[in-house]
């Protein structure tokens, strides 16, 4: 038993050691997308939709985006690839933010 451990052991080390993933060079798909709010500005009036969410997250540039609604809880964390559209009561955008 000892000596299967052994083996399989041997055997994940070594391949481990034939990687070509440099762990130096950033992974492209690990860096965040940094958000600018100006750019999505153009959506402050207008009623959401997924279609209108889907714009100002272009626009900004952002990796991710959040509608908030009126009274809803959110986290406080600072997220600087995260666009933030907040609506008033009939659901029309007053605010895009990133964070």
């Amino acid at each position: 038993m000892f000596t299967r451990i052994l083996l399989v052991s041997a055997a994940t080390l070594a391949l481990a050691a034939c990687s070509s993933v440099d762990l130096n060079e950033p992974d492209n798909n690990t860096i965040p997308r940094i958000c600018n709010a100006d750019n999505a500005s153009h959506v402050t009036g207008k009623r959401i939709s997924a279609e209108l969410e889907q714009e100002a997250r272009r626009s900004s540039g952002a990796g991710m985006i959040r509608v908030i609604r009126p009274g809803q809880m959110v986290t406080k964390e600072y997220r600087s690839e995260r666009l933030n559209l907040q609506l008033n009561d009939y659901d029309v955008v007053v605010r895009a933010y990133c964070g």
